[in-house]
């Protein structure tokens, strides 16, 4: 049987490591139904959007097996640079399928166009500039 504390212990760090990869607004809670399976549920603000906008993952089973699939989860996570990138990506995407849409014209449009293509081209060997390097 799992204790209290032996909860807290092992959800008490998974907000922190999802700050550590980007994530905004943590929350992790652990449920426990009657006659159910036990949960994990992880939850944060999603980048961008509104406060009331939230992504989520659940994990379930006991209570030992639900930790260690959050904690995969989120040591599979791309660094929060990435993910920035990769936020700014879908931004920019946005902003060029309203351009388009809207018919704005092609010298407006163009350099959108080549920094999106940079941007998709660089995404996976992303390294951050360090400041004084």
């Amino acid at each position: 049987m799992t204790t209290i504390d032996e909860i807290y212990a092992g959800i008490n760090p998974l907000p922190a490591m999802l700050s550590a990869k980007g994530k905004v607004n943590p929350d992790v809670q652990c449920m426990i139904a009657a006659n159910a399976a036990l949960t994990v549920y992880m939850s944060w603000k999603r980048p961008g959007g509104h406060n009331w906008e939230t992504d989520c993952e659940c994990f379930r089973g006991d209570f030992a097996e639900a930790v260690a699939e959050a904690t995969a989860f989120i040591n599979e996570l791309p660094s929060a640079e990435v993910s920035k990138l990769r936020d700014f990506m879908g931004q920019l995407g946005r902003l060029i399928d309203a351009g388009k849409e809207s018919g704005i014209d092609l010298d407006y449009m163009n350099p959108l166009l080549v920094t999106m293509k940079r941007l998709s081209e660089n995404v996976i060997t992303y390294k951050p500039q360090r400041v004084g390097a």
